[in-house]
């Protein structure tokens, strides 16, 4: 087995945003079934907007947890594509009832097994941090992911949610691990940057179209493969 060349001996992920993504299909298909022209692009754009408007959240110290986001996150999304607030009321109902019957955080890139497989063989133990509601280890069990993490922690079973530091240090307990030895990568900045960085883990900031670029000093990746030159 080929050993982790720095000093990085463990891999925390969020799940939602990181390892699995939002249902982005679903979401052009509600648009266009409404009547909205919006491309893939813009609504993976529009998505980007949500997560800083969850940042712009947690700076007013809004009283929120993961389930009280979902609505303001698609609210969000909805706004920065120009939608009105009467139907973007109804399509906000729509995508709620469709997260009730099937998580929406169910998309995975094809890349994503043999990225978290090289970092297996490299000798990096891997697991798993998430805001969720309980579903996290059935989402990822249905990418076929669960096979590579030792430890997958669900904030709904554990009962404490990131940016606590404490939901980080569950995780190290469970797996042995240093703070100092791990990292942890995860796409919203207030929740998953301030958290790690809490629990004394080194913390990457996924984000894909360069949205956050110019706003944090944290390391920043635009992919998960671009952890095999980090690790």
């Amino acid at each position: 087995m080929k050993q982790a060349h720095s000093s990085i001996a463990t891999v925390l992920f969020d799940a939602g945003g990181t390892l699995v993504h939002a249902d982005l299909r679903f979401i052009h298909r509600l648009l266009r079934q409404a009547g909205i022209t919006a491309t893939p692009r813009v609504i993976r754009r529009a998505e980007c907007a949500s997560k800083q408007a969850i940042d712009r959240r947690m700076e007013a110290a809004v009283a929120d947890t993961d389930e009280t986001r979902r609505q303001p996150y698609f609210a969000a999304m909805l706004g920065h594509l120009g939608i009105e607030e009467d139907q973007a009321a109804y399509l906000l109902r729509m995508i709620e009832a469709e997260h009730q019957q099937e998580n929406l955080w169910r998309s995975m890139q094809p890349s994503t097994p043999q990225i978290l497989q090289e970092l297996r063989n490299r000798g990096v133990a891997l697991g798993v941090v998430s805001n969720s509601d309980g579903r996290i280890f059935s989402v990822l069990d249905r990418c076929d992911l669960t096979q590579f993490f030792q430890v997958i922690v669900d904030s709904h079973e554990v009962g404490v949610e990131k940016p606590d530091p404490r939901i980080f240090q569950f995780a190290l307990e469970k797996m042995q691990a240093r703070p100092e030895q791990s990292m942890y990568i995860g796409d919203i900045y207030s929740i998953d940057v301030v958290g790690a960085e809490r629990a004394g883990i080194q913390p990457v900031l996924i984000d894909g179209v360069g949205a956050y670029a110019a706003a944090f000093t944290c390391k920043t990746i635009k992919h998960l493969r671009s952890l095999l030159s980090m690790v």
